[in-house]
This record gives C-alpha cells, structure tokens and sequence, in this order.
C-alpha cells in the first residue's frame, strides 16, 4: 500500500525493483490520474488519508505486507490518526515504511505518538536513517528547493 502516493514516484520504483502489486491511495484524482500513467499501480482509489481510520475501505484493512508514505508526514498538518491507518492496513508481521521532513516541522510532532505505539506493543521499530532531500545541491538553496533534512522510519507491526 502506498499511502498519498501522488503522482506514483514511490510506486515506479518499486516496480523497477520488482516488487508489484501495488496499491495507492491519495486524496487528489489529479493525482491519481499521474500515478496511473506510471502504469505500476494494481489499483488506484480516491482516499483522504489521516481522516479516519474506519473510513480505510475494508479491503485494505490488514491486507499489506509493506505500507509505505513519503512525503505526507510533514510540516505537522497531520495527526496520528494516519499512524492508525498505516497500522490498521498492514498484515501482522508487515512493515510500515514512511519518510519526513523536518526541517519545517521543529519539535518533531510525531515523537511522542511514535514512542506511545512502541511502547504499547502495536509496533516495533526496526530502522531510523537521517538522509538529505534536494542533497545534488552544494549551494544554500537554488529558487525554493534547499538540502532538506529528513529521517526514514521502518516499524514492524507486532
């Protein structure tokens, strides 16, 4: 499941390492119209993530092996209700995979949640990696894009 996949970037490259059978969901047709030009995607459905988990279509409810979300979780627009959903729509023993920024975002709004549903045992965190967005450039900025702190995070639902 590739949440707010956009215009389907996550899922072409999941397809060029053969991996298929994906599905995305995001909250713009256009968007998914994108996505679907990428012709990767098993299915593509219109869907606001974050909103409420038992709006996740049953189909989806503990159905993936790997949930992934790059780029939703950011600049604290969201709320923990998109961890929810992540949770819900991945099998027992799945992965759940999402990348955010930072650097907008000061306090990272989300730490607590994360270390809630760690220590509550729905989770468990596998992986954390600090990378750089935009990290080809070796000016301060060029027009709005500038190197972007960002951090990776793999959980493994227990």
């Amino acid at each position: 499941m590739d949440f707010a996949c956009g215009s389907g970037l996550v899922g072409k490259y999941l397809s060029d390492i053969g991996i298929d059978n994906v599905i995305g969901i995001d909250v713009s047709p256009n968007m998914l119209e994108e996505a679907s030009k990428k012709g990767v995607y098993e299915e593509l459905t219109e869907y606001t993530c974050g909103h409420s988990p038992n709006g996740l279509p049953q189909q989806y409810k503990n159905s993936f092996d790997y949930v992934t979300c790059a780029g939703l979780i950011n600049n604290n627009h969201m709320d923990y209700l998109i961890f929810e959903e992540m949770l819900l729509s991945c099998k027992k023993g799945g992965y759940i995979v999402f990348a955010a920024r930072y650097s907008f975002m000061g306090k990272y709004w989300y730490d607590n949640i994360l270390k809630e549903m760690t220590d509550n045992g729905r989770w468990k965190p596998i992986a954390v990696e600090t990378f750089f967005k935009y990290d080809k450039i070796d000016q301060i900025s060029i027009g709005r894009f500038s190197r972007t702190p960002c951090k990776l995070f793999v959980f493994q639902k227990t």
